[in-house]
This record gives C-alpha cells, structure tokens and sequence, in this order.
C-alpha cells in the first residue's frame, strides 16, 4: 500500500515530511516505517502473549475466574 503523500507527490518524500526534517531523517524514517510494517505480525503476537500472561496472572491472583456467572 502506497502511503497518501506519495499518491500525487512527484517529490521522493512525502510532503508532510519534506519541510521538518533533513533528508537523511526522512530516510531514516521511512526506513523505520518499512521495518515496522515488515515485522507487524511479530509484534502483533507479542501483545498476544503478553495479553494471555495478564490473563493468567488475573487467574492465579483472583481477579479472574473461568466460571462463567449464570444467568
């Protein structure tokens, strides 16, 4: 997916990025964005795993129970 900026920019740098930062920023930055959507679905299991670990300490601590209430 191409980000908005670049649509009708004929710049290489998005135009909200162009005016605040150095072109070695800009690099850097793009390089961090292309990085974190290349690791995404890494980071999207790490909350994963670390949302089941609350939910166990909620478990172990009583603040949970995996009774359901009736009705």
């Amino acid at each position: 997916m191409v980000p908005h900026e670049y649509v009708n920019n004929t710049n290489s740098r998005p135009a909200t990025l162009s005016g605040n930062f150095t072109a070695e920023e800009v690099s850097r930055l793009t390089q961090l964005r292309s990085n974190f959507h290349a690791h995404s679905e890494y980071l999207e299991r790490v909350i994963d795993e670390r949302r089941l670990e609350f939910a166990r300490w909620l478990l172990d601590h009583g603040k949970l129970s995996e009774a359901c209430p009736e009705a």
